[in-house]
């Protein structure tokens, strides 16, 4: 609850400070974004004309089955759209009334940081450790970056949370529950999934490894469905996202030699900011080793296929331009945060993700210079 009233407080704060107390600002909805007249009518624009992800959820979560044009208005239909959990969730939760439909948007992303917290305050409770270390959840950068953006990562790194606890009591039926969630969150929650399945296939128990495989099976029904609704043009799209296809390069090291060049700004803060960049992408290559380096202390072999998984993810993202924006790359990673800080070194998983916060939270500064402009006379 106090991770809960944390987050509900900041949100208060800025929503009324800086987006003249309308909570669709928190979705970042772009000043030259095509809504739904639903939506259209009473949202607030962001001064960036593009806005971001949390924006296309909220189109999604007013139609969450495709049936009346919200395709229409998403930057690539196909793939937002697989996407369903969390949109689905705020649709079910305002009983499909558009008018509640932001604020239960809001509630769902409240929820998922509740069942982190507390799923990660048990595994630390059962390591011996005092459970407020489940505060550190928020300490995850996408958790951080749903918080200001209402985007769906921290759902999956909640259900992460979960995943790991679930392993240690071996309660079957909640833990398919969670996998077959992860899978409807985002593609990457697929990977659970397989990691539990390929854990009971090394370990020739077929029965399990059959049962975890059925966990993947609402998310592909979800994607069959897409590819029935949408448009051929829709349809078509690729997919698997143009950044994971293999080839020789490793994006994430060429992103560390060639920062961005920053040219808009002063020599001192895109000095800054080349800094906070390198110690982010730094710190993800770091969470990847450790995860390696400490996965002979890892109990679960479902949990440490995951690490695994989640390391070769990181490996498969080729293009350089993935890797620009912590705001951006650190989000289909939250699972990996989350198991490393759920590990036998909750210190340096935390310090990783801190370092990889101090670059997110600049995209914070505009509001908290307002809050203070507000506050101090």
């Amino acid at each position: 609850m106090l991770a809960v009233l944390a987050v509900l407080a900041w949100q208060t704060l800025t929503v009324r400070v800086n987006y003249q107390g309308n909570w669709t600002g928190l979705f970042r909805i772009g000043s030259q974004a095509n809504l739904p007249d639903a939506l259209a009518q009473g949202a607030f624009r962001n001064p960036d004309p593009n806005g971001y992800d949390g924006q296309y959820y909220l189109i999604l979560a007013h139609d969450p089955l495709l049936r009346h044009g919200g395709a229409a208005y998403l930057d690539v239909p196909l793939l937002r759209a697989r996407r369903i959990l969390v949109p689905a969730a705020a649709w079910v939760l305002a009983a499909g009334r558009p008018r509640f439909i932001g604020g239960a948007y809001v509630l769902v992303i409240l929820a998922f940081i509740f069942a982190g917290t507390y799923w990660l305050s048990l595994i630390f409770r059962s390591q011996g450790r005092n459970p407020a270390w489940g505060l550190c959840f928020l300490a995850v950068p996408p958790v951080l970056i749903a918080v200001d953006s209402m985007t769906i990562d921290v759902a999956l790194a909640a259900l992460a949370a979960g995943f790991a606890w679930h392993l240690t009591t071996r309660r079957v039926a909640a833990l398919w529950l969670i996998l077959a969630a992860a899978g409807l969150v985002r593609e990457t929650g697929l990977l659970l999934a397989a990691a539990c399945a390929l854990a009971s296939i090394y370990q020739k128990d077929w029965r399990k490894a059959t049962l975890w495989a059925t966990s993947a099976l609402p998310a592909l029904c979800w994607y069959g469905y897409l590819h029935a609704v949408l448009p051929v043009a829709g349809a078509l799209q690729p997919v698997v996202p143009i950044w994971m296809i293999p080839n020789l390069k490793l994006g994430i090291l060429l992103r560390v030699f060639q920062p961005l060049p920053y040219p808009k700004f002063s020599a001192l803060l895109r000095t800054a900011l080349r800094i906070l960049d390198e110690l982010a992408l730094g710190s993800m290559i770091a969470a990847a080793v450790l995860a390696m380096a400490r996965l002979r202390y890892v109990r679960a072999a479902a949990q440490k296929i995951a690490l695994v998984l989640f390391v070769l993810l990181m490996l498969v993202i080729t293009a350089k331009g993935f890797w620009s924006s912590a705001y951006s790359f650190s989000r289909p990673f939250a699972p990996l945060f989350v198991l490393l800080l759920a590990g036998d070194r909750p210190r340096i998983a935390l310090l990783l993700s801190l370092l990889v916060d101090m670059r997110v939270l600049v995209e914070f500064q505009s509001q908290v210079l307002r809050i203070f402009e507000r506050l101090v006379p």
